[in-house]
């Protein structure tokens, strides 16, 4: 059953971030694939460590997906760069 819970929630995550991805959201992916990275490192080797991972890194994708940052400065660099 935990293994259900985790695939779900690690499909939403996906889902989130390729939206946000797809709808000039790029910064805030990318800081959500930051985020996953880090807690898949820290909580990385254990089955429940990793579920904890993806279910904290699910709620951090769907609280910046409801309350974006102000990445502005960095998106302007960003595209200057590009």
């Amino acid at each position: 059953m935990e293994v259900l819970i985790v695939g779900i929630l690690t499909a939403f995550n996906l889902i989130v971030i390729r939206w946000k991805f797809n709808h000039d959201h790029k910064l805030d992916a990318l800081l959500d694939l930051f985020m996953i990275t880090i807690l898949n490192i820290l909580f990385g080797g254990t089955k429940t460590g990793m579920s904890i991972a993806m279910v904290a890194s699910f709620t951090i994708s769907y609280y910046l997906y409801l309350y974006p940052p102000d990445l502005s400065p960095i998106s302007t660099w960003f595209k200057e760069q590009l």
